[in-house]
């Protein structure tokens, strides 16, 4: 065989690895804390004027702003899912799940997401820090969160509060962890919806 018919020949294997390879190579999954099922039923509206929500800004740690899911986060060291991946900015995205909890538990669609049109004048807004969102696959999903309830009108003190969240995911494997987060995030609405009630419908 001549030498052109040798590089013709190792072209063609090259080629087929190649297709090979790209064949095998896993689907990427793309995830959301924003689970429209898990969205309340809508409770009745409190008395009065309704109430105008806030949420955010969300502030999270540099290494959750990756577009894969990091997972561990006990000993300060996260790992990196290669094809798992966010479908979005975790810190809106986190900042939607929350809303819409909000929205629905406090009976009002007059929620808006950081930054809001200049037109919306929020009677409460809600500032949230993630300090943790981590967790071993197929044992615990983690959430630590330090939320702020401010009144723009200065008639009520600020409320801030420290809320950690745990949840056993169902099976391993990402999709069972991060539907564990989202459980963790409807718990972290609830509670500012609670605080939110008290604070500004008496």
């Amino acid at each position: 065989m001549n030498k052109p018919m040798v590089h013709l020949a190792l072209a063609c294997v090259v080629a087929a690895l190649l297709a090979g390879g790209c064949a095998s190579s896993p689907q990427v999954a793309y995830y959301s804390l924003y689970a429209p099922a898990q969205r309340p039923v809508p409770e009745a509206a409190t008395t009065g004027s309704p109430l105008m929500v806030s949420v955010g800004p969300v502030i999270i740690p540099d290494v959750l702003k990756q577009a894969q899911v990091a997972t561990g986060g006990a000993d300060g060291r996260y790992r990196l899912a290669e094809y798992h991946r966010w479908s979005g900015e975790l810190d809106r995205d986190l900042a939607r799940a929350v809303a819409e909890q909000l929205a629905g538990r406090l009976g009002t669609e007059q929620v808006a997401i950081f930054p809001w049109d200049e037109n919306f004048v929020p009677t409460c807004r809600v500032l949230i820090d993630v300090l943790n969102m981590g967790g071993e696959l197929g044992q615990e999903a983690t959430m630590a969160v330090r939320w702020t309830l401010l009144d723009p009108q200065g008639k009520r003190p600020p409320v801030v509060r420290r809320s950690e969240f745990r949840e056993t995911p169902a099976e391993a494997g990402y999709p069972a962890w991060v539907a564990a987060q989202q459980r963790n995030t409807v718990r972290l609405g609830q509670e500012i919806a609670t605080v939110i009630r008290e604070m500004f419908t008496r």
